[in-house]
């Protein structure tokens, strides 16, 4: 499919993304606190904090058969159509003083869900508009966007809530899904021919298609290296999840120190995003990969012995900054690689064996922090160990020999 860098509807492609992903940074808080509202339970309140995870628990793997079988930009607008649904019938909940805990769960479980869907689509969708360098500086925006809507998006919906309560945050959240639904209707309106296969799939083949997927990401010795070394280093990650722990329970920091840690690592993921196309333009893409990773665990043992807030603050950002840089690198690779017809399986796969990774790895390290007297520095230094490890291991064995490859389209990379 050639790009669709002209004028037209791919003006408002970005645009209408940022918005939406404002959205969700909108969503990261004001779902908690609307369950907060209805009741004290801390489990409950924890499950409202999790649905994209959730989501790709129960979503990811059909997630990439049904992009692959249809059409991706149909995907991308009736999922943006759902969540602006779910979120006005959270705004009537509000409204009207009626809802459960249960009916806000399954809803927010469904637009995380939904979220899965858009997210596996926006991969197909973005190849097909951009490519070559462009597409870097395109996920390199997105990123941005994402990241800056998780360090503002709470803190508007903590205003908005005081200003003018909880159900204005969430109606807006509602409108913020349904301009990118808008925007990406003309965008596809506007393009050039079709960007995929009819709409069509057979529900009794999505277990062959996507074990189609799964055959072509190990039969890749790239892709396949790679998200091994994603879900090792996500695993290691759920160390981050003690960091307000750390912060406030270890150095007995104010919460106002504790929201300055956390910031700091939205800050380092704004860099890390920001700064990606110069990184990637500079050096080779494999090896900024694995160099990213290697920071995380260099970050991560930083702080394991921190010796104050502040250290600890600037590991997080670093932490961060390395964290979203190898993830835009990983995943311009993928899209450039993968055969468009397997990319939605390969990326739905993928995300859902590094989300898996994730809960295990926070049970972990909450064990082993507690076995240790409710010291988390060992937590911290085993997941910096496990990285340094890992991430050679992974460049000796699946990336080493291909490390001189370049960060474009082409015939030879489609079968790498």
């Amino acid at each position: 499919m050639d790009a669709l860098n002209r004028p037209g509807g791919s003006r408002l492609f970005i645009p209408g993304q940022i918005v939406s992903l404002f959205g969700d940074g909108l969503a990261v808080l004001a779902i908690p606190l609307l369950v907060v509202h209805l009741t004290d339970n801390p489990t409950a309140v924890a499950l409202a904090a999790a649905p994209r995870m959730v989501g790709y628990l129960i979503a990811g793997f059909p997630a990439g058969p049904l992009v692959d079988r249809t059409n991706p930009w149909h995907v991308l607008i009736v999922a943006d159509a759902v969540r602006a649904g779910i979120f006005i019938a959270l705004f009537g909940f509000t409204l009207t003083g009626t809802g459960s805990v249960g009916v806000v769960l399954v809803l927010a479980f469904a637009a995380g869900i939904a979220g899965v869907f858009f997210e596996t689509a926006l991969t197909v969708a973005v190849r097909d508009v951009y490519r070559d360098r462009e597409l870097v500086r395109t996920n390199s925006r997105l990123e941005t966007a994402s990241q800056a809507s998780l360090l503002i998006g709470p803190a508007i919906v903590g205003l908005l809530a005081a200003a003018m309560g909880l159900r204005a945050a969430l109606l807006i959240d509602a409108a913020t899904f349904v301009v990118s639904m808008l925007t990406l209707w003309r965008t596809y309106r506007r393009m050039p021919g079709s960007t995929a296969g009819a709409d069509r799939i057979s529900w009794r083949r999505i277990g062959a298609e996507f074990h189609a997927g799964l055959r072509y990401l190990g039969a890749s010795p790239i892709m396949s290296s790679l998200a091994v070394l994603q879900v090792v280093t996500n695993l290691c990650l759920a160390a981050t999840t003690l960091v307000v722990f750390f912060a406030h329970d270890y150095f007995g920091a104010s919460p106002g120190l504790v929201g300055a840690v956390v910031a700091a690592g939205g800050i380092g993921g704004i860099l890390g995003a920001a700064t990606a196309p110069a990184v990637i333009a500079r050096y080779r893409p494999l090896s900024v990969c694995v160099a990213g990773v290697l920071l995380i665990g260099i970050a991560l043992a930083a702080a394991s012995f921190a010796p104050d807030i502040w250290w600890l603050a600037v590991s997080n950002a670093v932490l961060v900054w390395a964290d979203v840089l190898a993830s835009i690198v990983i995943r311009t690779l993928r899209q450039q690689i993968v055969p468009r017809e397997v990319l939605g399986r390969v990326t739905g796969t993928t995300r859902s064996l590094v989300f898996a990774a994730g809960p295990v790895g926070v049970v972990l390290a909450g064990l082993i922090t507690q076995l240790d007297g409710n010291n988390p520095r060992p937590v911290f230094l085993a997941a910096a160990v496990v990285i340094g490890v890992s991430a050679p291991v992974v460049w000796a064995t699946g990336l080493r020999r291909h490390r001189d490859i370049p960060l474009h389209r082409d015939d030879e990379m489609v079968t790498a």
